[in-house]
């Protein structure tokens, strides 16, 4: 190669260089809870034992409340999540008319939940919680 050459080339890669550097990079990170805090189940919360008054005075107003039938659900629910945008553009729309972009993006919904199922007089007949934002995220994503 020859002189010449060279010095083209290193020209040219000094164009690109600065026009990648001069680029716009950015990152945004989002983080939404949404809804009150659910407590684990107490130990004296017992299946037909438990009335609904018990459950209020515990936890509150409910987020939802479910007809099934005859029985009915409260449900009360925390939402946590997390999210991110990553973002890398060359502005080179006046030499090519295009300007490469890239993208990448990624996001993680959590619930933590406790669902009482009474009767229609109002005696707990099932009850679950899930901690669902205590639970690692690399272990539940292959599962």
């Amino acid at each position: 190669m020859g002189r010449r050459s060279k010095r083209h080339l290193g020209v040219a890669v000094l164009l690109v260089a600065s026009l990648i550097l001069g680029g716009c990079l950015s990152l945004r990170i989002d983080k939404v809870t949404d809804g009150a805090e659910v407590k684990p189940l107490p130990q004296e919360f017992a299946v037909g034992k438990t009335t609904l008054a018990d459950i209020l005075a515990s936890y509150g107003a409910p987020s939802d409340i479910v007809d099934m039938k005859g029985h009915f659900a409260l449900h009360y629910q925390r939402s946590f999540y997390r999210g991110g945008q990553l973002s890398l553009s060359v502005p080179m729309s006046d030499v090519l008319k295009a300007s490469p972009k890239l993208d990448a993006t990624g996001n993680l919904l959590r619930y933590d939940a406790a669902v009482f199922i009474l009767t229609p007089d109002g005696v707990l007949s099932e009850m679950t919680y899930e901690n669902g934002i205590a639970r690692p995220l690399w272990n539940t994503y292959w599962k």
